[in-house]
């Protein structure tokens, strides 16, 4: 697809472009738009199926920790379940638990999108009309004011004391005066005053714009579209996490390997066969496995972590996922 300069361009340029007319679109160009463009939207990514998320809950090191010190437990002592049993208990209730609480994170924020769907009041035919976000089209004549959230990347062609509030997308602190006069193409995005984009909102006045790009295309869209294909950074919880099962399984291990060595060399030359005292001291030492790993610590972290998630909620903040409460 080509990409046009659409700030560097005078207004009647950018119509000729487009194809477009002050008078708005007819039906037979929507039509034909709405087939080449699609729909004025972000793409969504795929949603992740209930089984791998609720398989996710056990995506810790903490957790290979115990679920390891359980199945080797089990295997050297099977006559005795008990450990294993209530270390695999404390893991699935964790794993239900911290689901249903994303869960109910994600039912939330789908309930928000649907709320926040948006109309614009656009130039069609000739007449005007008030249309859901998702048709506009490039090509559109659209109209803003006051408090509106610019519903795709527009080309100013009528300014009346308009300021802009893009620090959504730029970061700048402070609204933006906005005029229709073209820029240089080399012009940061920050400082084409002849051009809103999608995301950004008007703080003051009032203005006409025609529709020059529309959903992924959008600069809000590319902005998403690296977003998506950057991998997810891990929290300072889970990194702590990391560490903390890392140290926990090393020294387990050393106890372990110290405890079965200094027995072996004890018993060397004593009566009971070496076999034997090995395989008892194996024991023993998995039981210190099993004992140096806090198996009540996932299950209080995950209180601990959704009471967060409740008291974010009641300051009308949606917390998607749960070990990002830490984070906040």
């Amino acid at each position: 697809m080509v990409q046009h300069e659409w700030h560097s361009l005078g207004s009647d340029e950018v119509l000729t472009v487009l194809d477009a007319s002050p008078n708005g679109l007819t039906q037979a160009e929507i039509s034909a738009r709405v087939k080449k463009y699609g729909p004025n939207q972000l793409e969504q990514p795929e949603p992740t199926s209930a089984i791998l998320r609720f398989l996710a809950q056990y995506n810790d090191p903490l957790n290979y920790l115990l679920i390891a010190a359980a199945l080797v437990a089990l295997a050297v002592n099977p006559d005795h379940p008990g450990d294993a049993i209530f270390i695999f208990i404390v893991l699935t209730a964790n794993a239900f638990f911290g689901f249903w609480q994303e869960g109910q994170a994600e039912q939330a924020m789908d309930a928000l999108k649907e709320m926040s769907i948006s109309n614009s009041i656009t130039l069609r035919d000739g007449f005007e009309s008030e249309i859901p976000t998702t048709d506009l089209v490039p090509g559109d004549i659209v109209k803003l004011e006051e408090g509106i959230n610019v519903p795709a990347d527009i080309r100013l062609l009528e300014v009346y004391q308009c300021r802009v509030d893009e620090s959504a997308l730029t970061g700048e602190s402070e609204p933006i005066t906005k005029n229709v006069d073209s820029v240089e193409i080399a012009t940061l995005v920050s400082d084409r005053r002849n051009m809103l984009y999608m995301g950004t909102t008007v703080s003051t006045g009032r203005a006409v714009g025609v529709v020059v790009e529309t959903g992924m295309q959008t600069q809000l869209g590319r902005i998403a579209s690296d977003i998506s294909d950057a991998q997810t950074p891990k929290t300072p919880l889970e990194l702590k996490l990391e560490s903390l099962g890392r140290f926990l399984g090393f020294i387990a291990l050393i106890v372990a390997v110290l405890l079965v060595s200094i027995k072996l060399i004890l018993a060397y030359g004593g009566e009971d066969p070496l076999r034997d005292v090995a395989i008892k001291q194996f024991i023993t030492a998995i039981a210190i496995f099993v004992a140096i790993v806090p198996e009540g610590l996932p299950i209080i972290l995950v209180i601990t972590l959704a009471l967060g998630m409740r008291n974010m909620a009641r300051h009308k903040a949606i917390i998607r996922r749960m070990k990002a409460v830490e984070t906040l």
